[in-house]
């Protein structure tokens, strides 16, 4: 019989081993079609991204304890969450933008300092005042605030700012009203919290407290004290979200002419009206 030759052995072992590795090759490299699908994914929540897109950046918000507009709250489960008329319009108007972001509540010197010097930050409620101009971008107005001044009941009640030039006014560090008063001449009582001023009012400490309206009568309701009330509406100031001056131009368009898409559908005023109040 004759005897198998050792030569096509050998090259059927090499082709085997040859194909082996083609079809190795061939299942860890995905198709074209695989990769067309992954290049035009959605991120979550988010539009299709071309194969060179960068990821889109987070926004930063940050502001503070200032009901009804921005505080605390809780969620249906007991979580906390940053609530208020505010922050539900922001909320709405990024959901809408589909956009990715944080929030935090802070001191409000510190929230309006990290809104002028972190990147993809803004700060809200923040009054746009001719000193802050130059600062920010601006998105809004997202909602209207009535300076007032309160005062202890029975006690002065001032038919316009004027007559008050001589009494001590409380107010807080790094509010607008504080700027505001002081270049008109009045005496202000700058504290480090707003929470701080009905029990100075009534304590006697300051003559009256100068601040937004809702805010107040919330704080008063919150802090179960009465004896106080509201005398005097002397400004009515814009409030909006105030973002780092990098911020892509860009996006503060869109943020503004979504906001205004949301006022002409009613969608504010029925925020608004979900937290008792009317715009």
């Amino acid at each position: 019989m004759r005897k198998p030759c050792s030569r096509p052995v050998k090259q059927h072992r090499t082709f085997a081993r040859r194909l082996g590795e083609a079809l190795l090759l061939a299942c860890a490299l995905p198709t074209l079609p695989a990769l067309a699908a992954t290049a035009a994914a959605p991120e979550a929540g988010g539009a299709p991204l071309a194969a060179t897109s960068t990821p889109t950046q987070l926004l930063h918000l940050v502001t503070e304890e200032y009901p009804p507009y921005n505080m605390s709250g809780q969620t249906k489960e007991g979580m906390g969450e940053v609530t208020g008329i505010s922050s539900r319009i922001l909320q709405t108007l990024l959901a809408e933008a589909k956009l990715d972001y944080t929030v935090a509540i802070y001191p409000w010197a510190r929230a309006i300092a990290m809104a002028r010097s972190q990147a993809m930050t803004c700060v809200y409620s923040m009054s746009r005042t001719p000193e802050r101009e130059s600062l920010y971008q601006w998105v809004g107005p997202l909602v209207f605030n009535d300076w007032t001044l309160f005062a202890r009941s029975g006690g002065s009640r001032p038919a316009q700012l004027q007559e008050a030039i001589k009494a001590r006014i409380g107010s807080y560090r790094g509010d607008a009203i504080v700027p505001y008063l002081q270049e008109r001449g009045y005496q202000v009582d700058v504290g480090s919290s707003d929470e701080l001023n009905p029990r100075k009012l009534l304590a006697g400490r300051i003559d009256f407290w100068a601040t937004g309206r809702l805010i107040g009568l919330y704080r008063l309701q919150q802090q179960g004290l009465t004896g106080i009330e509201p005398v005097l509406n002397f400004n009515r100031s814009e409030m909006y979200l105030a973002c780092q001056k990098d911020m892509p131009e860009a996006l503060i368009r869109q943020l503004n002419q979504g906001l205004q898409a949301l006022d002409r559908r009613g969608v504010i005023r029925k925020i608004y009206s979900d937290f008792g109040y009317t715009p």
